[in-house]
């Protein structure tokens, strides 16, 4: 916020951005959580397709209860953060990457036909991810006057990452022979990864 007018005109904020290490933790941690984000949305009812044996229809029971996660989290996760945590992203983040890590690696073991087991960790995974609060972290970082631009770089990061995911694991089920529990325990590394990275992120 005290950076002087100069420095925010033409490209000033990219520059200030990119040159800031916390803003660059934060994007790949970003990143890193869209890899779980789309990865699980995209994958998931072609697991349960494959392995499970379960038409499409079902699949798509089944796997909404991801997305619902996703949507019922963010709201409680923003209150959370603002009212008991006196505006503190990083416990949120920290919180969410260790819930879902160890939901990733319990859908690695889990019998994919046990489809109680599955909706329960598929919920808790959503909820686990939903909470993560980066965009505010990004904003936190960079200040209000540059927050359009944190933002935008920030769900750039993302959306690189999960181009990237897409391509990743799609050779990998293809030339390793559909190997799903290495795909979620993948998945889990980035979230354990990602708590290690935004551990270092002082806002």
């Amino acid at each position: 916020e005290a950076l002087p007018p100069e420095r925010l005109r033409g490209l000033g904020p990219y520059k200030v951005l990119l040159s800031n290490p916390r803003f660059h933790l934060a994007c790949h941690v970003k990143g890193l959580e869209n890899v779980v984000r789309h990865g699980l949305t995209t994958w998931v009812p072609i697991y349960y397709f494959e392995e499970a044996g379960l038409s499409i229809e079902s699949t798509v029971l089944l796997t909404v209860l991801l997305p619902l996660g996703y949507l019922i989290a963010p709201p409680m996760a923003g209150i959370a953060s603002d009212r008991l945590l006196h505006s503190a992203r990083r416990p949120m983040v920290l919180i969410s990457c260790g819930v879902s890590s160890v939901v990733l690696a319990a859908l690695a073991f889990a019998p994919p036909d046990n489809i109680s087991l599955g909706a329960a960790l598929l919920l808790v995974g959503g909820l686990a991810i939903g909470m993560s609060p980066m965009a505010a972290m990004a904003v936190d970082i960079s200040g209000r006057r540059m927050s359009g631009t944190a933002s935008g770089l920030l769900d750039a990061h993302g959306y690189l990452y999960s181009g990237t995911m897409a391509i990743v694991f799609s050779v990998l089920l293809d030339m390793g022979g559909s190997p799903w529990p290495i795909i979620f325990l993948f998945m889990a590394g980035t979230r354990i990864l990602a708590a290690g990275m935004i551990a270092r992120v002082r806002v």
